[in-house]
């Protein structure tokens, strides 16, 4: 099963609207408290000041349906949607500034880990997004249109807060989920400064922002490699222990991955405790071979190669059974540090030149400059 990681949001009571069985009956989905504590997480409560638990709490103050309407731009509901839940909005805005979140992650689940809070992250933020442009588009006088643009601006800030908080999960999907939202947050802006109509208090906002969050590695992604294999290591020594797991894995691993068998499933069957461990060590390898060249000048180049190994089998039957495909994920974080930098620049410059672009900046997308 090539290319598999950690399972994330792939079960239907995850999705963003309700759900119906057979003959039109409602199905109680359950909330997302529940789907935490079905999950094994267990977001700590750090004296109060986990944005994890301010997160739950205000998904679960509305229904699925609701939180679809208010997340899709799309949905001719939600500019109305969005107006009488402006209660909801400001529970995430105030998640959002929290310092803290930790999503009490059970490590342990290896591939079976639940990660329920990404999809829901993603759609939070597209909700703060739309909100936020819908107080840009709002008429008044030259001070009520200020007073909007703060308001929109609190939303976008939020946004990016918000990429921060998924971003020190230690799991690549919720590294490149960070990439998303930051995305989502950074192109309002760039959009709106590119355009002119963002005034030059916002733009040092946002810019403050970016600055506050950066750090070497942004989203994550780097550190995602090691705790991965954190997790495989853990999950394949302790789930499939003994003189027999390898053979234990073999049969399993059809079942979680639902893709009826792999040709690696029959190599594996037949090894022996040695032979496990020593695969497990090749695929230790593949990890640390990928961590080791995510910063270099030419990571792009020997990523692929490992890749290719990879795909060549040198990396072990687990190797090929289990080991993702990374260069498509560096390539993902990549492209967000180049933009997340020249988002920046572009900010810098506006707030610089009192609310305009140098000739030169005025042209081609934020990652472009």
């Amino acid at each position: 099963m090539r290319g598999m990681q950690i399972v994330a949001v792939v079960v239907m009571m995850l999705t963003a609207g309700g759900a119906m069985a057979q003959g039109d009956a409602p199905v109680k989905l359950p909330t997302i408290a529940e789907q935490f504590a079905q999950s094994n997480n267990k977001p700590p409560l750090l004296q109060g000041q986990n944005a994890a638990q301010a997160y739950i709490a205000a998904w679960d103050s509305l229904s699925p349906d609701v939180r679809g309407v208010l997340s899709n731009r799309d949905d001719e509901r939600q500019g109305s949607a969005l107006l009488e839940h402006q209660a909801y909005v400001e529970r995430l805005i105030a998640a959002a500034m929290m310092e803290k979140c930790d999503w009490g992650l059970d490590y342990n689940g290896g591939l079976e880990l639940l990660l329920p809070h990404l999809g829901l992250m993603r759609s939070s933020a597209r909700t703060l997004a739309s909100d936020a442009s819908r107080l840009m588009k709002l008429e008044g006088t030259p001070e009520q249109r200020a007073q909007h643009e703060r308001e929109a601006m609190r939303r976008i800030i939020a946004v990016l807060r918000m990429s921060n908080h998924v971003s020190r999960d230690r799991i690549l999907i919720s590294a490149l989920v960070s990439v998303a939202i930051n995305s989502l947050g950074r192109d309002w802006v760039v959009e709106r400064v590119r355009a002119g109509t963002l005034n030059v208090d916002s733009a040092q906002q946002a810019l403050g922002t970016l600055r506050a969050l950066e750090r070497e590695d942004i989203f994550g992604a780097r550190e995602s490699v090691h705790g991965e294999w954190d997790i495989f290591d853990a999950w394949l020594k302790n789930r499939f222990s003994g003189e027999d797991g390898a053979k234990k894995l073999a049969e399993y691993m059809p079942t979680l991955s639902g893709d009826g068998g792999h040709p690696a499933d029959n190599v594996i069957a037949k090894m022996n405790r040695k032979e496990f461990d020593a695969s497990i060590a090749r695929l230790r390898d593949f990890y640390v071979d990928n961590a080791d060249v995510w910063d270099k000048p030419d990571a792009r180049e020997r990523l692929i190669k490992i890749s290719t190994a990879l795909g060549n089998g040198e990396y072990g039957p687990l190797g090929a059974r289990l080991a993702p495909v990374l260069d498509r994920a560096w390539a993902a974080d990549d492209k967000g540090r180049s933009e997340y930098a020249a988002a920046k620049r572009l900010l810098d410059a506006y707030v610089q030149h009192g609310g305009t672009l140098p000739a030169e900046m005025q042209q081609g997308a934020a990652g472009e400059q």
